[in-house]
């Protein structure tokens, strides 16, 4: 089966791209030339993944943004839809990755019932207008809590395929210290600020790490506190990342906003470090309380919630993100919805996934 992917431009697929869905599909597309389909990729010219490349533009948009050589993402986008619909016919199926954007290549001549768009990112009001009106769209999500809200608008055709990893690659950190660590977007609805507040409250070091997305956030709320005991070292790489998961006690990822699944806590989890988040979006789907972490109702309740993780057994924290994250599960069913489609099947197949906790 021939499979074009549509993918993100804001940076390469690859194992050490800072965005999450990036560093996904550069797993995935290994594990489907694994089950024998053939992949092609539309997406940014440095990226590394196997199937072929097709470059929309050189290098990925953040960086280029960074330095004025780009400025309007939805250039580059065009170009890459223009591409998906010159390309597309010669594939069994395309796979987007980028949202919105993609959704009228599923009306188009020609791609008409052969396009699954997969949604990465929180489901808002305007998208479940957009459902109520195109109840047929050939949507995948990544968790139930992103499902749930699409089912509301009368449709059950939405199957859930969580997002997972390698757990091989990612080493288990069987002796960690006593610090804590935050890996993700400087951003306000991230929560890193809470994360140093929990940190501090409790004498712990902490490293913080992840883009700057909001200057002026990170210059009022981190960056003062700042020092020894709080770190903030930047965007990592996979073999840094790993090592971080392997020496923190525990994971803190309060993040404020409706998380539409958190790629983050099955990495920190396949490392056996706890997490600690808010039980916010599909966070209470990913993280089993007492086993592979804490859930905290209320951010009052994130400092105790710390101590309790690191007692917990990392062995069996690492064993559960296997059991139910681990990739071959997760390219076994996008190839099994991929040929539900390409057989002509109005809908999508079983409305849930996920495997249970």
């Amino acid at each position: 089966m021939r499979i074009l992917h549509l993918c993100p431009l804001w940076y390469p697929i690859s194992l050490d791209a800072p965005g999450g869905i990036e560093t996904f599909l550069s797993r995935l597309l290994a594990h489907l030339v694994r089950l024998g389909c053939k992949n092609s990729l539309l997406a940014t010219g440095d990226s590394s993944a196997p199937g072929e490349l097709i470059t929309v533009v050189e290098s990925g948009l953040h960086a280029r943004m960074a330095t004025a050589a780009a400025s309007e993402y939805v250039y580059f986008e065009q170009h890459q839809l223009s591409l998906a619909l010159e390309r597309g016919p010669e594939f069994d199926l395309i796979h987007s990755h980028i949202g919105p954007s993609a959704y009228s290549l599923s009306s188009s001549q020609g791609l008409r019932g052969r396009v699954l768009h997969t949604h990465h990112t929180p489901v808002g009001p305007d998208l479940e207008w957009y459902i109520e009106r195109h109840p047929k769209l050939q949507l995948s999500t990544v968790s139930e809590f992103q499902a749930r809200k699409l089912r509301r608008q009368g449709s059950s055709a939405y199957p859930v395929i969580p997002n997972g990893l390698d757990v091989d690659a990612f080493p288990f950190g069987g002796s960690p210290g006593d610090g804590l660590l935050f890996i993700g977007r400087m951003e306000h609805v991230k929560g890193p600020d809470l994360a140093i507040q929990v940190a501090r409250s409790l004498g712990r070091p902490l490293i913080l790490a992840g883009p700057i997305v909001e200057a002026d956030f990170f210059d009022v709320a981190v960056r003062p506190y700042l020092g020894e005991a709080i770190r903030y070292v930047g965007v990592v790489d996979h073999a840094t990342k790993v090592e971080l998961f392997g020496r923190a006690g525990c994971v803190l990822l309060p993040f404020r906003g409706e998380e539409p699944f958190g790629l983050v806590t099955i990495e920190a989890m396949a490392c056996g470090a706890p997490v600690v988040a808010l039980a916010n979006g599909a966070l209470p789907e990913i993280v089993e309380p007492g086993v592979t972490g804490y859930l905290a109702r209320e951010e009052a309740e994130l400092r105790p919630m710390v101590l309790r993780a690191m007692d917990l057994d990392r062995a069996g924290v690492r064993a559960r993100a296997r059991a139910r994250f681990d990739m071959a599960y997760v390219a076994e069913q996008y190839r099994s919805l991929y040929g539900r489609i390409s057989a002509g099947h109005v809908g999508t197949g079983a409305p849930s996934l996920l495997p249970p906790p």
